[in-house]
């Protein structure tokens, strides 16, 4: 029997939550599927993940070099004059040879693949169309401001959150019986090492994430400020990549704020989960973050967490246990619940035990199962 064809489209290949999360799958599909043939179409490629894509697809695609100019080279000049062939771009060129796969299925991974999705759909007209989006309304607008004029084309939509899901039915008029909310998922690796954090003795609150609006760096320094002036012995950690403006902003606001002692921005590390164990509490201060994946893997370490109230998802995890959830950008309600799990080791132990099962239901494997249910679906 022929293997169906599927075509999975990302829009970036770095190491960051939605491709990874597409990773998790497609390994899954290439070791539990064997009816289908998995394509991989990368609209920008850069290491470390795009070994890994390659390796788990049977065929892998990639667009982040390829120009969209006209080739009017000496080669393609002669095949117009003697074989009549058009003048193309390489990039058209390679969508020909896309084109000529007969897929069933099209998943465009995040909202930035839509575009380039439906215009393979429209040579492809039997291909489904999945949507995954892992983009609240705020992302969703700055990223694809047309988005309205797409969705009539997607036959099915897979929502990160139940707030995500809220979002496309709200802001942008999706049917919601045409959407199904899955988790994100992810895994955790912990080596043998005790990272050295100082200082050593302190309690200590963690944020993981490239430093920028949606993550809500600007908020964590603000919270920080305000546990700091109220304990002193509470220490603040960011582990993730700064921009050069985001670094010297940040700087200035530390330093403005005479926080300098007690926050500290860590750089990028291959192992964070080291990090994030030793961790008292997770301060999830992101304002537009649909399922945070190092919120799942905190969660999975068994570190308690604290969010805001209808800026991500995984307050539909956290109101169940784990943490606590505060009202929308409420400074002194964040520092009120992380200065009440830093000073109590008995809720501290609680809300971890908690947090820890809760966050099982978002490992690759079960979310897998769920999208793999949702395809089987569709393509009947």
């Amino acid at each position: 029997m022929s293997k169906q064809k599927l075509l999975f489209i990302t829009h970036e290949s770095v190491l960051s939550g939605a491709p990874r999360s597409l990773l998790y799958f497609i390994e899954w599909l290439s070791s539990n599927r064997k009816d289908y043939e998995i394509h991989v179409l990368s609209l920008k490629s850069e290491n470390p993940l795009d070994n890994a894509f390659k390796t788990v697809s049977d065929v892998y695609f990639d667009l982040s070099n390829v120009s969209d100019k006209i080739d009017y080279s000496f080669k393609n000049r002669i095949n117009r004059k003697l074989r009549g062939v058009a003048f193309t771009s390489p990039k058209e060129q390679l969508l020909q040879v896309i084109f000529k796969n007969k897929y069933a299925l099209i998943y465009a991974n995040t909202v930035v693949a839509l575009p380039i999705a439906l215009q393979l759909k429209k040579q492809l007209s039997s291909a489904k169309l999945l949507l995954h989006v892992h983009e609240m309304a705020t992302a969703i607008q700055q990223l694809v401001p047309d988005f309205e004029s797409y969705i009539s084309n997607v036959d099915c939509f897979i929502a990160a959150s139940e707030l995500v899901k809220e979002h496309l039915v709200r802001y942008f008029g999706c049917d919601e019986a045409m959407i199904q909310r899955v988790y994100e998922c992810s895994d955790i690796s912990i080596t043998a090492n005790k990272p050295i954090i100082e200082p050593v003795s302190a309690k200590r609150v963690i944020m993981v994430g490239g430093a920028y609006w949606a993550k809500g760096d600007d908020i964590f320094l603000l919270v920080a400020k305000e546990v700091v002036s109220r304990d002193p012995s509470i220490h603040f950690y960011w582990l993730g990549s700064q921009s050069l403006e985001r670094k010297t902003v940040n700087q200035g606001d530390i330093d403005k704020l005479e926080i300098g002692s007690n926050v500290h921005f860590l750089a990028h590390t291959h192992t964070p989960h080291d990090i994030v164990k030793v961790m008292d509490v997770f301060a999830l201060t992101s304002r537009s973050d649909s399922f945070p994946l190092a919120a799942i893997e905190a969660g999975l370490l068994g570190v308690p967490i604290v969010c805001f109230e209808k800026a991500s998802g995984i307050q539909e995890i956290i109101t169940l246990g784990g943490g606590e959830v505060v009202p929308y950008l409420d400074i002194q309600k964040m520092a009120d619940a992380i200065i009440r799990l830093v000073t109590s080791d008995e809720l501290r132990a609680k809300f971890g035990l908690e947090v820890k099962e809760l966050f099982q239901r978002c490992k690759p494997d079960v979310i897998s199962k769920e999208i793999d249910i949702i395809l089987s679906n569709l393509l009947k």
